[in-house]
């Protein structure tokens, strides 16, 4: 990774940030961490939503040298935590970050921070996320099984773990190497084109977008114009950041859309599908008069 692109983006996302606490909320709110904080405090921590992982991943990047010390199999998998468990949220982290322990006003820090690169040989698909693709489970499960932001690439685990969030299951994301685009794998069609009516029917009016979004098969494709990476990685916060915030009501509206769903939907290529939820989106939307 370009090390001058690194500087640029954490320059971006901390813009007018000026407190420790502030910057470290934005830098680790960008490489992926779902955050919190209270208003008109310093307090920062982990959302309840994080993977129980993130937790000791959040202390291992304390060092510059984290790569050398954390080093755990990589899996693009599903995990089934229990949310019964109430000991996973015992991780002091749950209630207050001590940010002063996180060095982000060095730049070989961030250089590290923001270049974790997943080896691919390591990585092993979990079959449960098949069966999350299928007709019936992208029907009926509302909340996906957390992913962990030490299995996804730094500038591209705020975008995978924002749709997952909101129950849009995938099993591969790349952030884009050496000039070429960045990329998300849904799993099966219906994961796919959910993603697309959300971006042609929500996403698309309430941000200026410049990538161009490209499909195949069940891959979408980022790539920004004149193949400018900043604007790439930039461009995916957003969305990232414009989805998990609204993330209860487009929760909502994807539980009332696929109510409406049958077999004959099941039968139906790309094209139609997509025009059918496309449809739904703007009924649910008309029906509960939403402003979203």
């Amino acid at each position: 990774m370009n090390e001058a692109i690194i500087e640029k983006f954490v320059e971006k996302v901390t813009a007018e940030k000026n407190k420790h606490s502030d910057r470290f909320y934005e830098i680790f709110s960008a490489r992926g961490f779902l955050l919190e904080r209270d208003s008109g405090s310093d307090i920062v921590r982990l959302s309840k939503e994080s993977h129980l992982d993130d937790c000791e991943f959040l202390e291992a990047l304390q060092n510059i040298n984290y790569k050398n010390i954390y080093k755990k199999p990589h899996f693009d998998s599903i995990e089934e935590n229990s949310k019964d468990d109430a000991a996973q949220y015992r991780h002091a982290y749950y209630d207050d970050i001590d940010t002063q322990l996180f060095d982000i006003d060095n730049n070989n820090y961030l250089h590290e921070l923001f270049t974790h690169v997943i080896p691919i040989d390591e990585f092993r698909l979990n079959w449960k996320r098949d069966w999350y693709g299928k007709f019936n489970q992208f029907k009926e499960v509302v909340h996906l099984p957390e992913i962990r932001v030490y299995d996804l690439e730094p500038f591209i685990a705020r975008f995978a773990k924002a749709i997952s969030s909101i129950g849009i299951s995938t099993w591969s994301s790349c952030e884009g190497h050496w000039g070429t685009p960045a990329y998300v794998i849904f799993d099966r069609k219906y994961h796919l084109i959910w993603f697309q009516t959300l971006l042609n029917k929500f996403i698309k009016k309430k941000l200026n977008l410049a990538c161009n979004w490209k499909w195949l098969d069940n891959r979408g494709t980022i790539n920004s114009p004149g193949d400018d990476t900043l604007k790439m990685y930039l461009e995916l916060q957003e969305i990232a950041r414009l989805i998990y915030k609204h993330r209860d009501d487009l929760i909502n509206i994807k539980q009332h859309v696929t109510s409406l769903l049958t077999n004959e939907h099941k039968k139906m290529n790309k094209k139609n599908l997509l025009n059918t939820f496309e449809d739904f989106f703007d009924a649910t939307i008309a029906e509960n008069q939403s402003d979203i």
